[in-house]
């Protein structure tokens, strides 16, 4: 009688414990499922993955904008330019040669759109027209940018420079090329665009000398 009775005793007081612990283990379950059906914050995060991507792309959008309105106003500065190179025309008040003329005629229609001394300007003269394409060797024995004589091959017999740095002379037809190496700073397009990060922004303008 004494055994049965602690055994009866045993059972009772394990029965309550096992109990609780399935209840628990319903609470959590139920407690997870709450958490699992419950919606409210789901549009914050939401609107998170929704909205780095769009911002990335409005500030890309922006950065592309900025950049071709430098080079339309890069393109039209480049047109007035080599019209004012065409005439001939040197700034002797301001003690500027022809190049700086032309660089300040830049600078007065772009200048406050970009650093001028990243600025390449170059221009190339030929005879005429029917040259334009059909560059001359020429060795710049001296470094000082100008088609000396002895510097260059007349290959086509006009005695001139085709295809040579400079602003040609009178009735001379000269292509100019303006360079300016635009930084792209949204990430990701900088790799995708240009080289390095660098997109070159470039303008040309053929041009025929006035007989001054």
């Amino acid at each position: 009688m004494t055994m049965s009775t602690c055994r009866n005793t045993q059972d009772v007081s394990a029965a309550p414990s096992q109990s609780a612990g399935r209840f628990r283990a319903r609470s959590r379950w139920r407690r997870l499922a709450g958490l699992w059906r419950d919606t409210s914050g789901a549009t914050a995060v939401e609107f998170v993955f929704v909205a780095i991507p769009v911002i990335y792309l409005m500030v890309g959008i922006l950065e592309f904008s900025a950049a071709m309105t430098v080079s339309n106003s890069l393109e039209a500065a480049t047109n007035l330019s080599s019209r004012l190179g065409k005439t001939g025309f040197v700034d002797i008040d301001e003690g500027l040669d022809q190049s700086e003329t032309i660089r300040a005629e830049i600078e007065r229609r772009v200048g406050p759109l970009i650093d001028m001394n990243k600025l390449e300007i170059d221009a190339k003269a030929y005879a005429d027209f029917g040259s334009v394409g059909n560059a001359e060797p020429w060795n710049d024995a001296n470094d000082n940018g100008e088609p000396d004589p002895g510097e260059w091959t007349d290959t086509n017999g006009n005695n001139f420079c085709d295809g040579c740095t400079g602003f040609g002379g009178a009735d001379n037809v000269v292509i100019y090329t303006i360079t300016y190496p635009w930084t792209i700073m949204t990430p990701l397009m900088n790799r995708l665009l240009g080289e390095d990060g660098i997109f070159n922004l470039t303008a040309y303008s053929v041009v025929k000398n006035e007989p001054y």
